[in-house]
């Protein structure tokens, strides 16, 4: 299972000036001091060169990610970008998770909202997710443009780091199961 801690950050910086490079800080809520990023990698285009900043205007608790998530990240870019197009539903969360238990999904109206998709997969905690269409976001000026086969290159790099993190949650479930089928037979 990936993090998802995008509800208990208050703020935070991706800065990918540096091609190859991706660092940044993310000030989480009740915490004094940030988790610092030091990644490998390029963002996707239209993050690519800059430096982003990102606010939550309204930071909740999620107590499930006060402990465990390591403060000093390192690992590999995943996917990186300001644009990705998501579904957004126009009603409160309680009225929409109502419909779903209800299997009503299909009355509830929703529109396309651009979201901001930070992902990274960590040495110490494996896949790492914010995507949240509720931040205030900022873009610096470009330092520098990622050509086709600069993109391509990350693309792959991307695929494999997914394939890589998919085997070993594999692998991870495949040992929890003999446990579970013990004394079945």
């Amino acid at each position: 299972m990936a993090w998802r801690p995008d509800k208990c950050i208050v703020r935070g910086e991706i800065d990918n000036t540096v091609k190859g490079r991706v660092t940044g800080s993310i000030w989480f809520l009740g915490l004094e001091q940030p988790m610092i990023l030091d990644l490998n990698g390029d963002a996707w285009p239209d993050v690519a060169g800059t430096k982003l900043t990102f606010v939550n205007p309204s930071p909740m608790p999620q107590p499930e990610y006060d402990e465990g998530l390591r403060r000093n990240q390192t690992g590999s870019v995943g996917d990186i970008t300001a644009s990705q197009k998501v579904k957004k539903f126009t009603v409160p969360d309680e009225v929409w998770l109502k419909a779903y238990e209800e299997r009503r999904m299909h009355e509830i109206p929703w529109e396309m909202k651009n979201a901001l998709y930070v992902e990274w997969f960590s040495d110490f905690n494996g896949r790492v997710v914010i995507q949240t269409t509720e931040y205030e976001i900022s873009i610096s000026e470009r330092h520098w443009e990622l050509d086709p086969d600069e993109l391509a290159a990350q693309q792959a790099l991307n695929e494999a780091e997914m394939q890589a993190y998919m085997e070993q949650l594999g692998d991870a479930l495949g040992e929890q199961q003999p446990e579970e089928d013990e004394g079945k037979e």
